[in-house]
């Protein structure tokens, strides 16, 4: 056998699927390399926890052992930096290695971990062939300052690459590592050995890199200016035997799986791709699985013919029923009309499940925008389920600035807050709100999912005031509600996977 170059150990943060490294797992070991991936804590975002000190010391304990030439840190989000920097010190206090920084906040801020001369490395947008040049290059002592999309401190001056050299036909970079040779998952002071994804109920897969919107609050339109001048379109998506290759191997070797999440930003829908897609999936996979889509992209043959193989779930973010605040705020540029028929196409497609996202109670929301979304929700097609939530402000995005620019929040309070402990983040994500009347409203949204709580705030949208108790009991009553329908939906799936 062919020797190896040597061992490179990979660390997902709060993510025990993260597509990324599974991705670089199979990038690396097809040049040659053996990898270590280390799936380090999971996601909660009711209760999110940083990571201790006995976790640092397992971390710690996994690298010597592994004796790695090259540790590449996955950091896709700002929400975990508390616990990205705690890692970060155990690393550099332990070992002298070079590391590499790669996911979607190192490719928006790359120049944050550059610290170490010839040590630390960032890699911009697509990691696969970057990464891989970065090890053989350390690996033979050869040159690797122009490695495109790689970022390096030098002389006390960070350098910033540009992006280029990436694949415009995906299917290239290979499948992910759905079963990852040498992996562990370390979480609550303990070492789990082998993949967890391996005892997952649902997979996670993406048929497709990029978005096409411009939303302000996400930052796929700061990654998608990226590319502009690469040569290499954005939006890329999957040939449907590459996905089936995948999911295959999947089915196969998760062995309590029963369903299956697109995580696509769109579901694709290239001409031809959904025929292809719907012949492939009944004949190889044939389980439920769920879909998110967009109000201006929603079709009704396509739903018709992806319900016929097992769409179960459509998920649409809708963000507020002001079109003020999704114009003028989000970027978001459907019509409230839009919106409405695009429910009732998922309605009369005959889905099981439809899921509205809305994020309310921001520093740009009024109490008319409130009761704006209220009278929104009012009109979809139901039955549906709402997610609300608060607006996370993410460093990068369009919306932090507009946020400053407009007085809202100071440049230092924003930054406090985009930079605070995770548990803030969360919390502020989940928060109720002090004002009373705001949270009446919310409650009264929150109330419309459900026909026997639904019925009685309708009576009483009028003057709410006078029912504050009563809309308050309600709301209590609500949530309880979405408990049960969370156990129905559930069992639905599962039994349905297995008939």
């Amino acid at each position: 056998m062919e020797e190896k170059k040597g061992v490179i150990v990979l660390v997902a943060f709060y993510n025990t699927k993260a597509l990324g490294v599974r991705y670089l797992e199979t990038a690396l070991k097809k040049a040659g390399y053996d990898v270590e991936t280390i799936f380090y804590k999971s996601f909660n975002s009711i209760h999110p926890s940083k990571t201790t000190q006995r976790e640092l010391e397992l971390l710690v304990e996994r690298i010597r052992s592994a004796q790695p030439m090259l540790i590449g840190l996955s950091v896709m989000s700002s929400m975990y930096l508390d616990t990205v920097e705690l890692v970060i010190e155990a690393i550099d206090k332990h070992f002298d290695l070079p590391v590499a920084y790669g996911g979607a906040f190192t490719s928006m801020f790359p120049e944050r971990f550059l610290r170490r001369e010839g040590k630390d490395f960032s890699i911009r947008t697509d990691g696969e062939h970057a990464l891989c040049a970065l090890a053989d290059a350390l690996r033979t002592g050869s040159d690797w300052h122009d490695i495109p999309c790689l970022g390096y401190l030098e002389n006390g001056t960070r350098t910033i690459n540009p992006i280029s050299g990436l694949e415009s036909d995906i299917d290239n970079y290979g499948l992910p590592a759905i079963q990852c040779e040498k992996a562990c998952f370390i979480e609550h002071d303990k070492v789990v050995e082998g993949d967890p994804q391996l005892s997952t109920l649902s997979y996670e897969v993406i048929a497709s890199r990029g978005c096409p919107f411009t939303c302000s609050y996400c930052c796929c339109i700061n990654l998608h200016r990226l590319f502009q001048g690469t040569g290499t379109k954005y939006v890329r998506t999957r040939s449907v035997q590459s996905v089936m290759e995948e999911l295959k191997i999947a089915k196969k070797v998760c062995k309590k799986l029963v369903f299956v999440h697109f995580y696509d930003e769109i579901f694709p829908n290239t001409p031809g791709w959904v025929d292809e897609f719907v012949v492939e999936y009944k004949k190889h996979i044939d389980l439920p699985f769920t879909i998110w889509s967009h109000p201006k992209m929603v079709d009704p043959e396509m739903l018709r013919k992806l319900k016929a193989v097992g769409l179960t779930e459509v998920i649409m973010g809708i963000q507020s029923g002001s079109p003020h605040i999704r114009k003028d705020v989000f970027h978001r540029y459907e019509s409230n009309d839009d919106i409405i028929e695009a429910t009732r196409v998922i309605h009369d497609s005959g889905v099981f499940w439809a899921s509205y996202d809305f994020m309310l109670r921001h520093p740009f929301e009024t109490l008319d925008t409130l009761k704006e979304t209220y009278f929104l929700v009012k009109k979809m097609h139901g039955p549906f389920e709402l997610q609300l939530h608060g607006l996370n402000f993410l460093p990068g995005t369009d919306i932090v600035q507009m946020a400053i620019d407009q007085g809202y929040l100071t440049a230092e309070e924003m930054d406090k807050i985009m930079y605070a402990p995770m548990e803030e983040q969360f919390g502020a994500y989940w928060h109720r709100s002090n004002d009373a009347d705001s949270q009446m409203w919310y409650n009264m949204i929150y109330c419309l999912q459900f026909k026997s709580t639904r019925k009685k705030v309708e009576q009483w949208e009028n003057d709410p005031a006078a029912h504050r108790q009563e809309i308050d009991a309600l709301y209590q009553k609500a949530q309880k509600l979405a408990k049960y329908r969370y156990y129905y939906k559930k069992a639905r799936v599962v039994l349905k996977s297995k008939l």
